[in-house]
């Protein structure tokens, strides 16, 4: 059986990172189309269909044997997704440290300051020379 895999997938691209998130995306879609078919039975049928494709793709995908357009495609997912986890981690970390600490964006350059919290009217000097005055 093993072996019987093995020469399936020779070849072929597998399943990475954006059949991963394909195949997750549909599972949900399809389950909430069976609930909402229920209730509205138009919607719950473009969702239906719209979590069926989304699950085709992501095995074609995986077994397709163009494996340099796929990790192309593949590297652009992942260029998107880790500039959003960027994001979103420095946001988790602004959250964490907003008991202490308030944040300002620069207009000049957009770079984030972090001053201490509780110092009254302050003027804050960034990196590119801008100055702010703001109340902490």
């Amino acid at each position: 059986m093993r072996d019987w895999f093995e020469r399936l997938f020779a070849g072929r691209q597998g399943m990475d990172e954006l059949s991963k998130a394909l195949f997750w995306v549909s599972l949900p879609g399809l389950l909430l189309s069976g609930l909402l078919a229920l209730l509205s039975p138009g919607l719950g049928g473009i969702l239906s269909w719209l979590g069926l494709f989304l699950l085709i793709y992501a095995f074609i995908r995986a077994f397709s044997r163009q494996t340099a357009r796929r990790e192309a495609e593949n590297a652009l997912y992942l260029r998107w997704l880790g500039g959003r986890k960027r994001a979103f981690r420095a946001f988790l970390d602004r959250r964490r440290q907003s008991k202490d600490f308030r944040f300002f964006k620069c207009p000049g350059c957009g770079t984030m300051l972090r001053v201490p919290r509780h110092k009254g009217k302050i003027h804050i000097r960034c990196k590119c020379g801008y100055v702010l005055y703001r109340k902490t």
